[in-house]
């Protein structure tokens, strides 16, 4: 297909709106002149009106067909919106022919009408997918619309909320079904099922479970709106950043198909998001007062130290370093009262060993966490892969290698590792730093620096009045280029 048939064919959305207005406007004129013979349209208006409304529908399908040739539509609705446009315009000829026999006139129009509709359906569904008429519909006529029965109910609670069918789908379904479902398949990209996404398009796959840099899908948004790789592209709603917040998270999280959202322990910041999408209350927090009291009691029982890591939320920090050899498996198990507060955590220099580190799991909030100086190895890092908000590991002074460095890259929010004295290698933490960063994201943030330092510097003031011999010189403002 050249470019100047896609460029006239692209014409169809803009044409195809004359003759649906033409056509139902002489409908309802006509319908009005029937109860009311004074205003039924003179001969000569009619036919004026019915020549616009032939030629208009000429062009209508003229364009659509050469638009329909580009191809990327479902191909059974493509092939039977063609033939009605076509019929449409058969049937408004004939409505051009047969204007002065009344009866035949009328009975032409009625079926000029209904046949408009069916095509303009199947418009409708070639674009927006064959459910739309019926997606927001009452459910006695989501039948009658094409829709069949309601789909999947509404999760009553985050804690019921399934990973894919209730957080990611329907972000696809608002901003990207449209052009890649099933009945409009651009790029052979369907993005409407799990599996569809899994099999990605003509250009390579969408997702790559675990690695959202390299996730088609997350490229194509990312790229400037005015790339002509961008999607969706230019002038269809966009995705808000909380949309794609949500995509990169559930990518990074290895892009499950099934499973409750809040077992993967997503950050608070898309916690609130799927919550505001949902229509549903975000998860309750630790009670403030509960785990102060339980914090307390440990404190003076375990002889650790135990603080809130603010003056009105529930979160804490703990430490047991100075206990040293007094602190070990058995006393950290007893922290299971305030794990799930527990946002820092120093274990440095304790008794802890592998074994232990299965208490762990509970401290599904955990941040920070220092293990150095204990006898923990390799084996026992396994135990940290529930961790998933850990951004900070302190492990110098331990037994770990770079075996047990390649199994943190579960982690995936962890940015910061410590190693010194250690037998692991730098080797191993730039092939691990390379799996957890997002390279393309940093890229993005990089320029975005870049652009704003400039924009600041093109905005910015500066004055100089020079300085005598006998004064201290003032610092010279920054030039700019820009």
């Amino acid at each position: 297909m050249t470019d100047l048939t896609l460029f006239i064919g692209r014409f169809h959305p803009l044409v195809v709106h004359v003759p649906i207005g033409v056509l139902l406007l002489v409908g309802v004129v006509e319908l009005i002149g029937r109860f009311r013979p004074n205003l039924r349209l003179p001969d000569g208006v009619r036919t004026v009106i019915l020549i616009v409304a032939v030629v208009s529908t000429l062009l209508a399908a003229g364009c659509g067909w050469l638009l329909g040739r580009d191809g990327g539509y479902d191909e059974v609705i493509l092939d039977r919106h063609r033939i009605l446009g076509f019929v449409t315009l058969g049937l408004t000829v004939g409505l051009l022919v047969v204007r002065r026999w009344y009866q035949v006139y009328g009975v032409t129009l009625v079926s000029t009408l209904i046949v408009l509709m069916w095509t303009g359906h199947n418009g409708g569904s070639m674009t927006h997918g064959s459910g739309y008429l019926a997606e927001y519909a009452p459910p006695i006529l989501r039948p009658l619309l094409g829709g069949g029965p309601p789909g999947r109910p509404a999760p009553e609670s985050l804690a019921r909320a399934d990973v894919f069918h209730d957080v990611v789908q329907p972000v696809l379904n608002a901003r990207c079904v449209a052009c890649h479902g099933d009945t409009r398949i651009e790029g052979d990209l369907r993005l409407d099922s799990f599996a569809a996404i899994m099999a990605g398009g003509k250009h390579g796959d969408a997702v790559i479970a675990g690695d959202p840099a390299e996730s088609l899908l997350l490229q194509r948004l990312y790229l400037p709106l005015d790339d002509k790789e961008h999607m969706p592209p230019a002038g269809r709603p966009q995705p808000t950043d909380a949309d794609i917040a949500v995509l990169e998270w559930w990518i990074a999280n290895e892009a499950p198909e099934q499973g409750s959202f809040l077992a993967l322990a997503p950050d608070p910041e898309i916690v609130d998001v799927v919550a505001t999408q949902l229509g549903l209350p975000p998860p309750a927090l630790p009670d403030r007062a509960t785990v102060v009291a339980a914090a307390l009691v440990l404190e003076r029982r375990l002889g650790i130290t135990i603080r809130p890591l603010s003056a009105d939320g529930p979160w804490l920090a703990a430490t047991a370093r100075l206990q040293g050899e007094e602190f070990g498996d058995t006393q950290l198990a007893e922290l299971a009262e305030i794990a799930p507060a527990l946002r820092h955590l120093d274990l440095g220099t304790t008794a802890v060993t592998n074994r232990g580190l299965q208490h762990l799991a509970l401290m599904a909030e955990l941040r920070r966490l220092r293990l150095d100086g204990t006898a923990i190895t390799d084996d026992g890092l396994i135990e940290l892969v529930s961790l998933k908000r850990l951004t900070s590991l302190n492990l110098h002074t331990t037994a770990i290698t770079d075996a047990g460095v390649a199994q943190l890259v579960a982690l995936q929010r962890l940015r910061q590792l410590y190693l010194w004295q250690t037998s692991a290698t730098p080797a191993a933490v730039e092939a691990l730093a390379t799996k957890l960063e997002n390279r393309r994201k940093l890229d993005r943030y990089r320029t975005q620096i870049a652009t704003n330092q400039r924009l600041i510097a093109t905005e910015t003031f500066a004055s100089d009045f020079g300085a005598s011999l006998f004064e201290t010189p003032t610092q010279e403002p920054e030039s700019s280029d820009y």
